[in-house]
């Protein structure tokens, strides 16, 4: 992987901008496709689970460590 994939499946990570900045998520896979938030390029990223059913799409600067984890 790239050095824009700093995270891997089942890390727990916050949205820091878009549409859903503030949530906590977990991250499925890492990808290179367009996002929900810049559906007109394609970027490397995640598949981020934010609600049980809900897997949204996302750019490697729109998501950053969750600060219960950052400690470790």
């Amino acid at each position: 992987m790239g050095h824009f994939y700093r995270f891997k499946r089942g890390d727990g990570v916050t949205i820091v901008s878009g549409r859903y900045a503030g949530l906590p998520g977990t991250v499925d896979s890492a990808v290179f496709q367009r996002t929900i938030d810049y559906p007109d390029a394609f970027s490397p990223g995640y598949h981020v689970i934010i609600d049980d059913d809900l897997v949204v799409t996302l750019r490697w600067d729109q998501v950053k460590l969750e600060k219960d984890q950052c400690s470790l």
